[in-house]
């Protein structure tokens, strides 16, 4: 494998997870590095994980910092790239 499918693979395994950032550090077009990075997602050689940080979908009330005052959701959903290694 070659070309831009490598280098979202080398950036994925350097920790680097922000297309943008990608971009910056090798120069790639953005859209060329998200097209990649879905290609590699439905092949399976990268795996995904949601991650949700902040409240909850129904609002404030249920962590150690309730009453910040927000009054709705502020959840926030990331995710977790990572290369899956052949079996």
């Amino acid at each position: 494998m070659s070309g831009p499918l490598s280098v979202v693979l080398e950036q994925v395994e350097a920790g680097i997870s922000s297309i943008a950032e990608m971009s910056r550090r090798t120069g790639v077009a953005p859209d060329v590095l998200r097209a990649s990075l879905d290609h590699l997602v439905r092949t399976g050689r990268i795996a995904t994980q949601s991650l949700a940080i902040g409240c909850p979908p129904a609002g404030c009330g249920g962590c150690a910092v309730k009453g910040c005052g927000s009054g709705e959701s502020s959840r926030t959903n990331l995710t977790l790239l990572s290369r899956r290694r052949a079996s």
